[in-house]
């Protein structure tokens, strides 16, 4: 039975990165682009991590696969997030018709 949760939450985790993958070529502009990748990764390799959680046979090894995991989700949206803002800076701008809020500074 854990296999097979395993197996679903690897199965969850390629359909997560596909179509990740496809807003990458489908969206219109840099920003949208980065949003979808960015969600793709991020519930990709949760999945992936809970489906190594659930296989894993030992607590050290399930301890490392948290900060692993703890890690990678703190440092994927904070990178995607200054990925954009050095796009915006430095004139890309997204499509005709996305509201942009200008910052206080």
């Amino acid at each position: 039975m854990i296999r097979l949760l395993a197996n679903l939450c690897f199965a969850g985790s390629l359909l997560a990165f596909a179509i990740g993958t496809l807003g990458l070529f489908r969206l219109p502009d840099p920003y949208t682009r980065l949003h979808g990748v960015g969600m793709g990764d991020t519930l990709g390799v949760g999945l992936a991590g809970l489906g190594l959680l659930l296989l894993s046979p030992t607590w050290a090894l399930r301890v490392k696969l948290l900060i692993v995991l703890a890690l990678f989700w703190t440092i994927n949206p904070t990178m995607t997030h200054l990925v954009a803002k050095a796009g915006l800076i430095h004139g890309v701008y997204p499509v005709e018709g996305t509201k942009v809020i200008k910052g206080q500074g």
